[in-house]
């Protein structure tokens, strides 16, 4: 099955199985095919659009975003919301140059954009929505997730979910025996190889520079992992929430549940985190509609190491993602403890919710978060504003 089509001047060596023919077109100074070197044999690739000053970076078929890139022979630039940035330099047949993150010591990858476009052919074959799979991860440790499948206009997509988050978007192909997915949000670097027998699945997931774990599984649409709303729990000692914390502009924003007086989420995120980034999306969607009615705080756990980079790198999310409720700066270097921010027995995921009612009373703990990739996203979405609406009818009555 050959239903991924490279067109352009590009290697068909950036694909390692079922390599499929490339259709020649004429070169442009504009399309390009992107690509992450992972190491030697593997690479995600992606379309790239360079108008002016702005390259449109598209995540498969589900998803883009803007990078604004100065210079002309070498261009440099900075990725929306993630602490990640580019630099290219102009070659003959394109661009070659690096993606780096700026908060991690020695994260470089290569990049390169070569003149083309990458189409994604339909899908033919029916695939199982869900695979219960078994992950082996590097130190022989084993993970359960969930490898979820869909279609978008015939075109595969997929995610893999824990029971913390999942990968977010990802676009596929169909080759010889199974399929491949490759996904690139700027900060998240997948790409998953798989074969299928028999409703049985085994496959390869290479992630970031130096992630890699196997995988082996099954069909089974109704499989579930760990309960978000189970995972996390209240210390034994708990008597309320209180906390006093940076805020964006410089001040200090104080928290007591004791004087709460309206339905309140409490998320703890991070600005280096996706799953977060697709959480804070939807919190904000509730925030705005429901119009005064309820409060959402955002608690950001950095990593920077001082609390003028951790509060210019949420001030960074906060402008891109375009939030409009309250972030504080919860901690700001790795030594400080986590864990004794809130009076939960352990932070298990990034992002974590605690929705509290009008008096103040923890209602629920939501551990992880599955994005719009997943299978369980408009559930989700439907049921934590029908749980909201119900605080609220109960503040008012």
């Amino acid at each position: 099955m050959k239903n991924f089509i490279v067109t352009g001047a590009i290697s068909m060596a950036f694909f390692s199985c079922a390599s499929p023919e490339p259709e020649a077109i004429e070169a442009t100074r504009e399309y390009f095919i992107g690509s992450i070197i992972q190491n030697d044999s593997t690479r995600v690739s992606f379309n790239v659009h360079l108008e002016e000053d702005i390259l449109t970076f598209n995540n498969g078929v589900q998803e883009s975003f803007e990078v604004t890139v100065s210079g002309e022979d070498t261009l440099r630039g900075t990725f929306p919301v993630f602490a990640s940035d580019l630099w290219l330099v102009a070659t003959e047949d394109g661009f070659k140059g690096e993606y780096y993150r700026t908060d991690a010591n020695n994260y470089r990858l290569p990049m390169e954009l070569t003149p083309g476009r990458m189409t994604y052919g339909q899908s033919p074959s029916a695939f199982s929505s869900q695979y219960a799979i078994t992950r082996y991860m590097g130190d022989g440790e084993e993970k359960s997730a969930l490898l979820q499948l869909n279609k978008k206009d015939g075109i595969l997509v997929g995610t893999i979910a824990t029971s913390t988050g999942d990968s977010r978007f990802m676009t596929g192909y169909e080759v010889e025996g199974g399929f491949e997915l490759l996904g690139f949000d700027g900060r998240f670097i997948y790409k998953v190889r798989a074969t299928i027998t028999d409703g049985n699945i085994e496959g390869h997931v290479w992630a970031g520079m130096t992630g890699y774990y196997s995988f082996s599984g099954a069909a089974d649409a109704n499989a579930m992992l760990e309960d978000p709303e189970e995972m996390s729990k209240l210390r034994k000692d708990y008597t309320h929430i209180e906390w006093h914390f940076p805020g964006l502009n410089g001040d200090t924003v104080d928290f007591d549940s004791r004087t709460v007086t309206k339905p309140t989420i409490l998320a703890i995120q991070g600005s280096w985190c996706p799953n977060c980034m697709d959480e804070g999306r939807v919190l904000d969607q509730y925030y705005r509609e429901f119009e005064g009615a309820i409060d959402v705080f955002g608690l950001s756990y950095e990593y920077s190491g001082t609390l003028e980079k951790a509060t210019a790198a949420v001030q960074k999310m906060e402008h891109d993602l375009g939030t409009s409720f309250p972030m504080v700066i919860a901690t700001y270097d790795a030594k400080q403890d986590r864990n004794a921010i809130l009076p939960l027995e352990q932070i298990r995921s990034y992002p974590t919710s605690i929705m509290l009612d009008h008096q103040g009373n923890v209602v629920k703990i939501y551990t992880g978060f599955y994005g719009p990739s997943t299978k369980e996203y408009d559930a989700y979405v439907k049921e934590t504003r029908e749980e909201l609406e119900e605080l609220v009818a109960k503040a008012n009555g």
